[in-house]
């Protein structure tokens, strides 16, 4: 991914240098300035599509970042508290479901009596 965000970068500033750097024929014939003009359309053309990759790299950075595949270094501190949260809540719960059941046993019991 890196090097495919380096060579978006690239495109994007060689097209924008290119539409900067050109400059207008001397002559003022017809021919002159259709090329001209279509040397921008084209430039122009390019430089968009080097945009749109740039913003689907991005898009791909951020679904790699939501469904976990990107690749970090280490485990953040906010994931391992969130994980010793949910270990809290599922030992909690659990605890729960151990006293309700207890409860339940015994009111059935009562109700036999």
């Amino acid at each position: 991914m890196a090097d495919r965000a380096g060579a978006d970068i690239a495109q994007l500033l060689r097209r924008f240098e290119n539409i900067i750097a050109f400059t207008p024929a001397d002559e003022q014939n017809r021919n002159a300035t259709a090329v001209g003009a279509y040397q921008m359309e084209v430039e122009t053309a390019a430089l968009v599509r080097a945009a749109e990759d740039i913003l689907s790299l991005t898009r791909a950075l951020k679904e790699s970042w939501l469904f976990g595949k990107l690749q970090t270094v280490g485990t953040s501190q906010a994931e391992k508290r969130a994980e010793d949260a949910a270990r809290k809540v599922a030992e909690g719960l659990s605890r729960l479901s151990g006293v309700e059941a207890e409860v339940s046993s015994e009111q059935s019991g009562r109700q036999v009596e």
